[in-house]
């Protein structure tokens, strides 16, 4: 399934399960959270939340690092957006509402990410829950190795 980031019939669903959430939990949708949100679905990968302050501020949006991290939480919650846990300094997030699953290559040399799709990956995760009797929720799937980049230029410390 292609990604609807910038389509509107996935725009408006993703505004509306949003509102409603931010309504169950006696906060209101504001200008800055539009904004927030609207940003991070123009995505199509990855991304920090710092890169998405550094983005709206370029933008000229008078957006908070709070809001920012506060806005994430709350996507989170929503099962709009997730947590790709790549490395243990930062926090990586994707949009999952309306988007295939994906698995992740992580160079650790650079820090290059690069997504893939993981239908094959899924099927056997989940034939893997069912038979230890356990229902499948999510799954995460990383991988850790030396981009070709990075291979070209070996570090003295590799190794």
């Amino acid at each position: 399934m292609k990604a609807l980031a910038n389509d509107k019939d996935m725009i408006l669903p993703v505004c509306a399960i949003f509102r409603r959430f931010l309504k169950t939990q006696g906060l209101k949708f504001t200008t800055e959270r539009a904004l927030i949100l609207d940003a991070i679905l123009a995505k199509e990968e990855v991304f920090e939340a710092d890169e998405l302050l550094n983005e709206m501020r370029a933008a000229e949006h008078r957006v908070s690092k709070a809001t920012i991290y506060r806005t994430l939480k709350h996507l989170m919650e929503a099962n709009i957006i997730t947590e790709v846990l790549i490395d243990s300094k930062q926090a990586h997030y994707r949009t999952i509402f309306g988007r295939e699953p994906k698995g992740h290559l992580v160079c650790v040399e650079t820090g290059k990410i690069v997504e893939f799709p993981v239908t094959e990956l899924s099927a056997v995760a989940d034939k893997i829950a069912k038979e230890h009797g356990f229902e499948p929720v999510s799954h995460r799937f990383v991988i850790y190795g030396v981009s070709p980049e990075a291979q070209k230029h070996p570090q003295a410390d590799r190794g």
